[in-house]
């Protein structure tokens, strides 16, 4: 399985213990409970801009802070089921910096995960999102042209919860994100659209 692929399942299953309240995955991956106060902001870093912020996701999201933030070439690659080929493929492709951003809705079954890649240059971006959209699976879902690339997907959620996934690849520049939403009983592709646009939008303006 390419790389990308694998770091998307283990967004997918992040956004499945969201939805289904699981605590039986890897800690670093579990989703904690919901910030009481809505206005916590996500951890500081160069590349929280290019993910949404509190007041740009769905009305009700609140950010999960221990599953958000900066994340290096290591613990990207330990999402994979073999961390050693993923960093070296990483490595290969000029991986510069990650940061994730997780949101979830507390009175709902909504959930929202972001991870966005920076590598050196473009050519390392763009091998890295074909890898992604070759392995992608689900059934296809249309969207308008976002940034250079881009690809949605439309699929149940994983383990047998109740529910739907809708995965959005795509990519500026010399970054690529993977932005997953899930709702009960589906989820709609357009808030997903919504948001990867206004990140395209903002990775042209501080490229």
């Amino acid at each position: 399985m390419a790389l990308s692929a694998r770091r998307t399942a283990a967004v997918v299953l992040l956004a499945a213990a969201s939805l289904t309240a699981c605590t039986e995955q890897d800690p670093a991956l579990r989703v904690p409970p919901a910030p009481a106060e809505p206005e916590i902001a996500l951890p500081s870093d160069p590349l929280t801009a290019l993910v949404p912020a509190l007041d740009e996701v769905p009305e009700g999201m609140l950010p999960l802070l221990t599953g958000s933030g900066k994340r290096d070439a290591a613990a990207v690659a330990a999402y994979s089921a073999d961390p050693a080929a993923a960093a070296a493929a990483l490595g290969r492709n000029g991986f510069q910096s990650a940061y994730v951003a997780q949101y979830a809705d507390p009175s709902s079954p909504r959930v929202l995960s972001v991870v966005v890649t920076q590598f050196a240059a473009s050519a390392g971006a763009r091998a890295d999102l074909d890898g992604d959209l070759a392995a992608s699976a689900g059934e296809p879902v249309p969207v308008p042209v976002i940034g250079e690339a881009a690809q949605a997907r439309r699929q149940p959620l994983p383990g047998g919860a109740a529910g739907e996934l809708v995965t959005l690849r795509f990519r500026q520049g010399r970054n690529t994100w993977l932005l997953a939403y899930g709702d009960r009983p589906r989820a709609d592709p357009q808030v997903a659209t919504s948001l990867a646009l206004l990140l395209v939008d903002r990775a042209r303006t501080t490229a």
